[in-house]
């Protein structure tokens, strides 16, 4: 049973799961808010195989503030930026703007908050706010809702 979908905005790039997403947290290191314009908001699954995507999809790869390699799938006619995989991280993260409906998922996790500006809120959905990768705490949530999951 397909749970979630969406794609690039020209249509040539589609993706669908059947599966939640493991967490929602929104980076706020300055790459990211280079890279996609804004804020960005990923919706991370633990898996490759979790996600089937259909179309030809473009990559770029640069280092991420951790220092280690961040690459970026993109569609290359219109440009949309569709998921992010980091070396460092089994898995991947969903741009929250490519979801057909991304009113589904709110963050519970912001990491770099270091970089975060200042007029930047939430509606009170982020549980933890972390300067740095926040990697432990990131895989901590993952786990949580790992096990959830399997229930």
């Amino acid at each position: 049973m397909v749970k979630h979908t969406g794609g690039c905005h020209c249509g040539k790039i589609s993706f669908s799961t059947e599966f939640d997403p493991l967490v929602v947290f929104q980076c706020n290191c300055k790459r990211c808010r280079r890279l996609f314009g804004t804020v960005a908001v990923f919706v991370t699954f633990g898996s490759d195989d979790e996600v089937q995507f259909s179309g030809e999809i473009s990559e770029y790869a640069a280092p991420a503030e951790s220092g280690s390699l961040a690459r970026t799938f993109f569609c290359s006619d219109c440009g949309t930026k569709i998921y992010g995989k980091a070396d460092s991280y089994e898995g991947l993260g969903i741009i929250l703007g490519a979801f057909d409906d991304p009113l589904q998922f709110e963050p519970k996790l912001e990491n770099y908050i270091e970089h975060k500006l200042p007029w930047l809120r939430d509606n009170g959905c982020i549980r933890e706010s972390v300067e740095g990768l926040a990697a432990i705490e990131t895989i901590g949530m993952m786990m949580e809702n790992l096990d959830q999951r399997q229930s």
